[in-house]
C-alpha cells in the first residue's frame, strides 16, 4: 500500500468501474479490515459507484425562455371633460342638500312662530268682552229652539219635519189630552219610550221606536209639551244622546202654539190619535258621549276638577232638609234649581240676561264643562238645555244623587239633617 508523505505526490490510477466511469482516486490494494462483499463482491462495487456518483456536482437547468413583451391593450386616455362631469354633479348634490336644509330650518321655524302667534291670539281672545263671545256660541245653537213662526214656515213649505209631543208622567192623561187636540201632524211619545227607571234606554231599542214613528236621519225633530216644558227637554237631550243631529224645542210649547192660533187659523191643530200609519224611517242611532257623563267620571272630578258641578234640585234638597229621603248633594257643588232658569207661571224659559246673570253668579265658565244632576235626569234636562242655549257645554250624570249617596266615598257626600215639620 502507497503511503502518503508530505510533499510527495500519489501515483494516479485509472481504474474502470462497471459502468465504465474512470476514477483517478487510489484504490487501496491493502485492507484494514477482511471483508470480502467489500472488497471482491460485485454488489459492493455497485454500492460503491452510487456513493461516488451521488457526489458528484449536479449540473445547472436550462434557464426558462424569457416571456415575450406584454402587448397593450388598453390606452389611457386624460379626458378632462370627465373631471369637470363630476365636479358638477358634487356641486348640484351640495346645493340641493343646502336647500333641503334651509327648507326644513324655515319649516319649523314657521311652525315656532305659528304656535306662538296662535297662542298669544287666544291669550288675546279671552279678553274679549263676554257678549261678543257669548253671542258667537248662540249663533251655533240657534237651532235649540224653533218659534211657532218658523215652525208654520216649515210646514207650509213643506220642509222634512217630524213633530212630536212628550207626554207628562202619567201616560192615560196625556193620551187622552192628546186624543182632544194636537198640533197638525204631530205624534205622541212617552217618557217609557226614552227611559227606565231614570236610565237611558239601550240605543238599539230607541232606534228601532224611532223608526217606528218615520223619523229619519236628515229630518228636523221638533218637540213641545203641554206646558211642563221638564218633557220636551228630556226628550231632547234624549235625541242628542242617541246621535241625532238636528233637533228643536218649540218655544211656549203646545200653549204658545194655541195662541198664536187664536190670532191666525194658520196655526192648525187636529183631533185623535196619530192619522195613519207611518213609514219606516232610517233613523240610525249613535253613543254621544258629549252630553253625558257617569259615576266614575264624576268620582275623578273630585280630584282633578276638570268640571263644574251644577246640582238642579230645589233648595232644600240641595242643603238636605227636605222631608221624605236622604237629601243632600256631591261636595263642591253648587245649586241651581229649575226655578232659576224657567217662569212655571207663564210657561216661558227667563231672560238670556237673566240666565247669564245666574249661571255668573254661580262662577261658571264658558270655558268649562259643567256636570248637572237631580234624581231623575228630568230637572237636569233643563238645566242641561239652559246652559247649551246660552253657550255652555253641559253634560248630566244620569244617575244622580241616589247613585252617589250609594257609592260614592262618605268624605265626598254632603248629608244634611230633615227639618222636622
Amino acid at each position: 500500500m502507497q503511503k502518503w508523505s508530505v510533499g510527495v505526490r500519489p501515483k494516479e490510477y485509472e481504474t474502470k468501474t462497471v459502468e465504465d466511469v474512470y476514477n483517478t482516486v487510489e484504490e487501496v490494494d491493502t485492507k484494514e479490515y477482511e471483508d470480502p462483499d467489500y472488497f471482491y463482491d460485485e454488489l459492493g462495487r455497485v454500492r460503491r459507484t452510487e456513493k461516488r456518483m451521488a457526489k458528484k456536482v449536479p449540473m445547472m437547468a436550462t434557464p426558462p425562455p424569457i416571456p415575450p413583451p406584454m402587448t397593450p391593450t388598453h390606452i389611457a386616455i386624460h379626458n378632462p371633460k370627465n373631471s369637470t362631469s363630476k365636479r358638477w354633479k358634487i356641486a348640484c348634490v351640495s346645493a340641493t342638500v343646502t336647500l333641503l336644509s334651509v327648507f326644513i330650518l324655515a319649516t319649523i321655524l314657521s311652525f315656532f312662530f305659528f304656535v306662538s302667534s296662535s297662542n298669544s291670539f287666544q291669550k288675546e281672545s279671552y279678553g274679549l268682552p263676554r257678549p261678543s263671545m257669548e253671542s258667537s256660541l248662540l249663533s251655533k245653537r240657534s237651532d235649540m229652539e224653533i218659534t211657532p213662526n218658523h215652525l208654520l214656515t216649515l210646514l207650509i213649505t213643506k220642509r222634512k219635519i217630524c213633530i212630536l209631543e212628550a207626554a207628562s208622567g202619567d201616560e192615560e192623561k196625556s193620551r187622552d189630552s192628546f186624543s182632544v187636540d194636537h198640533i197638525e201632524s204631530a205624534r205622541l211619545i212617552f217618557h217609557s219610550n226614552m227611559s227606565h227607571a231614570g236610565v237611558p234606554v239601550h240605543p238599539l231599542q230607541f232606534q228601532r221606536f224611532a223608526r217606528s214613528q218615520g223619523i229619519d236621519n236628515d229630518c228636523h225633530v221638533i218637540v213641545y209639551d203641554r206646558g211642563q216644558m221638564i218633557w220636551s227637554a228630556y226628550t231632547v237631550w234624549i235625541f242628542k244622546l242617541f246621535g241625532h243631529q238636528k233637533v228643536s224645542l218649540l218655544s211656549g210649547g203646545y200653549l204658545g202654539w194655541k195662541t198664536h192660533q187664536a190670532r191666525s187659523s194658520q196655526y192648525k191643530t187636529e183631533q185623535g190619535d196619530a192619522t195613519g200609519k207611518p213609514r219606516q224611517g232610517d233613523f240610525l242611532a249613535s253613543w254621544n258621549d258629549s252630553v253625558i257623563i257617569t259615576y266614575d267620571d264624576v268620582l275623578l272630578n273630585t280630584e282633578i276638577d276638570n268640571f263644574d258641578v251644577v246640582d238642579a234640585q230645589t233648595k232644600d234638597e240641595f242643603l238636605g232638609t227636605a222631608q221624605g229621603a236622604l237629601y243632600g248633594h256631591i261636595k263642591g257643588a253648587r245649586n241651581i234649581p229649575v226655578d232659576a232658569v224657567y217662569d212655571w207661571a207663564v210657561g216661558q224659559w227667563k231672560a238670556p240676561d237673566h240666565l247669564k246673570g245666574v249661571f255668573n253668579n254661580n262662577a261658571l265658565s264658558l270655558r268649562k264643562p259643567v256636570i248637572i244632576y237631580c234624581s231623575t235626569s228630568l230637572r237636569s234636562s233643563m238645566i242641561w238645555w239652559a246652559l247649551t242655549r246660552s253657550g255652555y257645554n253641559g253634560k248630566i250624570y244620569f244617575g244622580g244623587w241616589p247613585e252617589w249617596v250609594v257609592r260614592a266615598p262618605d268624605g265626598l257626600k254632603m248629608i244634611g239633617t230633615p227639618i222636622e215639620s
